[in-house]
């Protein structure tokens, strides 16, 4: 069983599923604690749409799923900040529209269409170096992020009405939240 540990692609994929679980551990509390449990499977089917547009516009895929989800995300925190309650609606409906998105652009590129289904689930056996800067990267950013600005983004968690009655700015802490689930 050792053995398997010499090889590049599984050292790659415990050292992304260290990350991953670090970064999922930090943001997946969040998630829970502002009741948006919907938000990362909307986000990661959304992100589709970025997908199938980079690979129409020749683009690296992981860029435009990220730019692509992070958009989302505003959009998201822009239409749910003064009406939580509403969330799960709105990101059912930008789960559709991303994922027509994407059909829609590789559909329409030209020669060899890829197996976006291979995106949507991907494989951690084949995950890059490449991939493993930039998840830890982000890593880094979400503890920095998290440490600097904790009592503000636990307060808008919380209780974003007292948050906001403390001075603490509710929407740019509510969508850096978004942002950081998505990405």
């Amino acid at each position: 069983m050792i053995e398997a540990l010499q090889f590049e692609f599984m050292q790659h994929a415990l050292i992304a599923g260290f990350l991953v679980s670090f970064a999922s551990g930090i943001i997946g509390s969040l998630i829970v604690v502002n009741r948006m449990v919907f938000l990362a499977g909307g986000i990661a089917h959304t992100s589709y749409g970025g997908i199938g547009l980079a690979v129409y516009f020749g683009l690296p895929i992981f860029l435009g799923a990220s730019v692509f989800a992070v958009m989302a995300a505003i959009l998201i925190a822009i239409l749910t900040l003064k009406k939580r309650h509403r969330i799960d609606t709105f990101i059912g409906l930008i789960w559709a529209v991303g994922m027509a998105i994407g059909v829609i652009f590789v559909d329409l590129t030209p020669g060899y269409n890829v197996d976006l289904m291979s995106y949507l689930f991907g494989s951690i056996l084949a995950v890059s170096s490449t991939d493993l800067y930039f998840m830890a990267i982000l890593l880094v950013m979400i503890i920095i992020v998290i440490v600097f600005w904790y009592r503000d983004i636990l307060a808008v968690s919380y209780d974003s009405q007292y948050a906001s009655l403390r001075g603490v700015n509710v929407p740019f802490f509510y969508t850096l939240i978004l942002i950081l689930s998505a990405l």
